[in-house]
């Protein structure tokens, strides 16, 4: 994958390779040779020749980095909000450090970006990261932009971040939680906890309006009653891709049963509500947030039977490899595997006439089963 983000201005055709690149908002495109290498040598040409055509642009890498990153980020015009507001919040520490503020993009090299990286990494390692990334997209734009010849910041690597084990509730949990909560935060985490939806997507989940199905930039999440159906648009989810959800007939007696507010929303809240957190500890639980109704959801439905392929589509992950970390097994489901491979071999390796063997077939269906 970091191969081909590297080698995103070459182009293979035919047989022979093209380069392919912008320059001051100009796209240049041509023959760079018959082999890779030859095509890596043209297009280092063809930059340091632009760079110095007398054309009345201003010297290479004059731009502050502050304005060129506040430019990237006006014209990243297909950023949804959050992604926007994530990339503000990034600039904003980034401009907190000597290392940056008031440097031109010609001033920050490999060095300086390494020595930001230890300074913020000893404060707030997965904020370093984000912020890190942020700084890569940025250089990587002015280059193709021909405000930079390479990237800074390429080589720097991020830091490995601790995976920490998901909090799923157990059933137990679960209900003493359901229980402490009123009777809207209940539909509420009954949805969530049914669904898999994120809580965002929740928060502006709607009742449908007129030309719902036909809008091309819906920006909320639409609950029909009449087909039965959760729809999540693209600019909500994750992955960027429209998403349905089935309603069973449970969860659609469940949105009947709402009484209708003032406006379209089915749920008052924009972000989480002070009663969660008082439900949370009523019913004494600990590390539990609205992504753990979420978490519990997955796993549930894992746990359930259901298909990796199923489960991914639900939840909306981009790759199924993604769902794989709901996978995780508990002591009773190892406790079963032993017991019915025990049920298997060790009554197999009992003298005649302990007891029948199993037949052969069996092992299918319990490693089916195990799987």
């Amino acid at each position: 994958m970091k191969e081909a983000k590297k080698e995103r201005n070459l182009k293979l055709t035919e047989g022979k390779w093209y380069v392919d690149f912008t320059f001051h908002g100009r796209r240049i495109r041509q023959f760079g040779g018959y082999t890779k290498a030859q095509a890596r040598n043209t297009l280092a040409k063809l930059r340091t020749e632009k760079m110095n055509e007398p054309q009345g642009f201003k010297k290479l890498g004059t731009a502050l980095f502050k304005t060129f990153a506040e430019n990237y980020i006006t014209n990243q015009s297909k950023v949804r909000p959050k992604t926007r507001e994530a990339h503000e919040t990034c600039l904003r520490a980034i401009l907190r450090s000597e290392l940056f503020r008031g440097k031109r993009l010609s001033e920050i090299t490999t060095e300086t970006i390494d020595k930001y990286k230890v300074e913020r990494g000893a404060e707030r390692l997965v904020s370093a990261n984000r912020e890190l990334t942020f700084i890569k997209q940025v250089f990587r734009r002015a280059v193709d932009w021909g405000e930079v010849v390479r990237n800074p910041a390429a080589t720097v690597e991020k830091f490995r971040e601790p995976q920490n084990r998901l909090r799923v509730l157990t059933d137990e949990e679960a209900s003493r939680l359901l229980e402490a909560a009123g009777p809207r935060l209940r539909a509420f985490l009954c949805v969530l906890m049914t669904t898999a939806m994120r809580p965002h997507e929740a928060f502006n989940l709607h009742w449908p309006h007129d030309g719902w199905e036909t809008e091309k930039e819906l920006k909320v999440s639409i609950a029909s009653l009449e087909k039965r159906v959760i729809f999540i648009p693209k600019d909500l989810a994750k992955n960027h891709r429209d998403r349905t959800i089935p309603m069973s007939p449970e969860l659609a007696a469940l949105f009947e049963s709402l009484p209708r507010l003032t406006g379209d929303k089915v749920f008052p809240w924009v972000q989480t509500p002070r009663c969660f957190r008082e439900a949370v500890i009523r019913a004494k639980l600990r590390d539990v947030t609205l992504y753990t109704m979420k978490h519990t959801a997955a796993s549930r439905m894992i746990r359930a039977g259901i298909d990796i392929a199923t489960v991914s589509e639900l939840i909306g992950h981009s790759d199924p490899k993604m769902t794989l970390r709901y996978c995780h097994s508990s002591l009773e489901t190892k406790q079963e595997a032993v017991g019915k491979l025990s049920r298997i071999y060790l009554q197999a390796a009992q003298p005649s006439g302990a007891g029948e063997p199993p037949a052969m077939d069996e092992l299918s269906v319990i490693g089916e089963s195990i799987n």
